[in-house]
């Protein structure tokens, strides 16, 4: 049995498939496809080769739910869904332009963008290693690589945010431990700029982790920025050190908002092996509500280390080959100076926290 879509396209149910076979070429027989890698909200990853034979990873737009394969071209299910499609596309593009900028060596590299089949791909850096995710369970890292992989990517990100983008997406399924154990932050299929112009729509597919993504992110429209990102890579260093993720941001968010206590056990002076300050930075970067968080990376690193936040590095910088030495025995200030401490909301605060949670509603009682 066969249908056809609102555009008149032959659509064979045999034909339809996410994923690109293997073999398959792609922009002028420059790339062929070895074999799907993963598939996730905003796109389908694959290992692909280049005309010179070596390996890359191609990252496929491709919002699922909104989109159908009939043979190789993209397609979007209905036409309530094409200009939503098309927006996403051109947004696809414009952030791997971007990404393309950033040069920094735990942040996968851009070589590409093009346009085939009726959507968008981008070329990345293959990277031999395994996925954080995997190394948790079968080769944990010690906590002196914990404190060095966090501070990686915590400037990372700061080179991240420089350029005005969000990742939205940081998990260990998304950090890669190359052959020297180094992290590699990748799958950018999620990001967006900061700052979206007024004229322009807002995704309409959203990717949410439990346990990983802030309660902003669980919300169309909600206040995201650096915070966000830092919510989910403090989420990922808390499963590294205990094993397992925090509790769900929604499930925290509705506690606080009826009153009961935050589910969420503060990792200093429960955790033995890591300095106080390196916990109580996870700690306060898991704050619940984002004003209460740690604002920027580098915000961070410093409450890590003791060392004064340097200035922002133009995104085309390369880090410098010497980096200054970070100390574990300064320790963070009180968190009693901080007005903004995540044990003090003022009733205004209070009340958001609590139409917040009336507008989650169902999604609320679906996860209790």
């Amino acid at each position: 049995m066969s249908d056809v879509s609102d555009d008149g396209v032959h659509l064979d149910p045999e034909d339809w498939g996410d994923e690109l076979k293997p073999g398959t070429d792609l922009f002028h027989a420059q790339y062929s496809i070895d074999r799907h890698l993963k598939s996730g909200g905003f796109g389908i990853t694959y290992l692909a080769r280049d005309s010179l034979n070596r390996q890359v990873v191609i990252k496929e737009c491709f919002p699922e739910g909104m989109c159908v394969r009939p043979n190789r071209v993209v397609r979007p299910r209905s036409r309530t869904y094409g200009a939503g499609v098309a927006t996403l596309i051109q947004k696809f593009i414009g952030e791997a332009q971007s990404l393309a900028r950033i040069d920094h060596p735990n942040v996968v590299r851009v070589h590409q963008v093009f346009e085939d089949n009726d959507t968008a791909y981008m070329v990345l850096d293959f990277i031999d290693g395994r996925e954080l995710g995997e190394e948790i369970v079968e080769n944990p890292l010690s906590p002196a690589e914990v404190r060095s992989a966090l501070l990686q990517l915590l400037d990372a990100v700061a080179v991240i945010h420089d350029a005005g983008l969000l990742h939205r997406d940081i998990s260990p399924d998304n950090i890669m431990l190359d052959a020297d154990r180094r992290p590699v932050l990748i799958d950018f299929g999620a990001a967006r700029d900061q700052e979206r112009p007024a004229n322009r729509p807002a995704s309409t597919v959203h990717v949410v982790k439990d346990g990983y993504s802030p309660q902003e992110l669980y919300l169309q429209g909600g206040d995201q920025g650096p915070w966000s990102d830092l919510y989910a890579l403090a989420a990922t260093f808390h499963h590294l050190i205990t094993g397992e993720a925090p509790p769900n941001s929604q499930m925290r968010l509705a506690a606080l908002a009826m009153g009961s206590p935050d589910p969420y056990l503060p990792l200093a002076g429960r955790v033995d092996g890591y300095a106080p300050a390196f916990l109580a930075a996870i700690d306060k970067a898991l704050s619940v509500m984002a004003h209460a968080r740690i604002q920027t990376a580098r915000d961070w690193t410093a409450m890590i280390t003791g060392v004064p936040a340097p200035a922002p590095r133009p995104v085309s910088q390369p880090l410098s080959e010497q980096q200054p030495q970070r100390q574990l025995s300064q320790p963070m200030p009180s968190e009693t100076a901080r007005p903004n401490s995540p044990l003090q909301l003022s009733p205004t605060r209070a009340a958001a926290a609590v139409a917040t949670v009336l507008a989650l509603g169902a999604v609320i009682l679906a996860g209790v």
